[in-house]
């Protein structure tokens, strides 16, 4: 099974839950004043204009049902995208919350970005490390990030450069800063809470899933039990609940997590709000010399 994921949902793997085509959205300071005296900007440049296919398998918890030929065969899957498409879906299929991986089920995907990029940004005499990260909020306990390379050593003469790529959540920045005059704190977390239950589990993409074969509907499955656990939202009836009525308990469940959260970190709803960046994976490119 071949897909371009940067513009439809694997609704097997849950890498990049978009319903739209990616759009990548280059930093102009960091690429078009790429040169060789910018090897950074130069190497985050090549992220977003060199592409690549990465085979992979599907990380499946339990035994396959009986009635499944060739579940390996089943599991396989192969994803072709820009290098910064494929590190920000690597990103996301790495959501964690509070510390804790949402799902496990792209590690496979992960190594396999991973390894491409480091043989596409090898170069002798100077390393390179890439980090992607998505934070719906500065600091938020909700994020997701993708490390490919060591860190610079103390010390090491580095430059630095950043590209970002869409996310699967909607770029609500400006929804967040016209709730923040209207409820303050928990109007800005709701705001924010809801554009992350959309990305992550996008009704009808997710109904699909939940209504589909095997492996797809288990891991949905899976991932809807899981997010339930880790927000303490209680048993969730994920096979006879409509995905709109699920994901409206998770969002309440986030809405007061992230008020929370905000109202320890930030002095205003106006501040929390001028700290919401949904939309967007922030992929940061570092070089120096050995």
């Amino acid at each position: 099974m071949t897909r371009a994921t940067s513009t439809v949902v694997d609704v097997a793997g849950f890498l990049l839950l978009v319903g739209a085509a990616v759009a990548v959205i280059v930093n102009g300071a960091a690429v078009e004043q790429a040169s060789v005296e910018d090897p950074a900007a130069e190497r985050a440049e090549l992220l977003t204009t060199s592409t690549a296919s990465v085979e992979y398998a599907l990380v499946v918890p339990g035994s396959p049902p009986n009635w499944t030929a060739n579940p390996t065969a089943t599991h396989q899957r192969t994803a072709h995208g820009t290098l910064a498409e494929l590190l920000a879906e690597a990103a996301m299929s790495r959501v964690s919350y509070e510390g804790h991986r949402l799902s496990k089920a792209g590690s496979g995907f992960e190594q396999a970005v991973a390894t491409a990029t480091r043989n596409r940004l090898h170069e002798r005499g100077r390393r390179t490390a890439v980090r992607a990260r998505w934070e719906p909020y500065r600091g938020a306990p909700l994020n997701a990030t993708v490390r490919v390379g060591e860190r610079p050593p103390p010390g090491a003469d580095v430059d630095a450069a950043t590209t970002t790529v869409a996310s699967p959540a909607p770029a609500v920045g400006e929804r967040a800063r016209w709730a923040a005059s209207q409820g303050g704190y928990t109007a800005v977390a709701a705001v924010v809470a809801g554009a992350v239950v959309d990305g992550l589990f996008p009704p009808q993409q997710t109904q699909l899933a939940l209504d589909g074969d095997y492996p797809a509907d288990r891991l949905m499955t899976r991932r809807y039990d899981r997010m339930a656990a880790l927000t303490r939202g209680g048993q969730l009836s994920v096979e006879s609940t409509p995905t709109n009525e699920l994901n409206t308990r998770l969002t309440e469940r986030l809405t007061g997590r992230f008020r929370r959260d905000m109202r320890s970190r930030f002095d205003s709803p106006e501040a929390a709000a001028r700290a919401v960046d949904t939309g967007n994976v922030t992929i940061a490119v570092r070089t120096w010399e050995p």
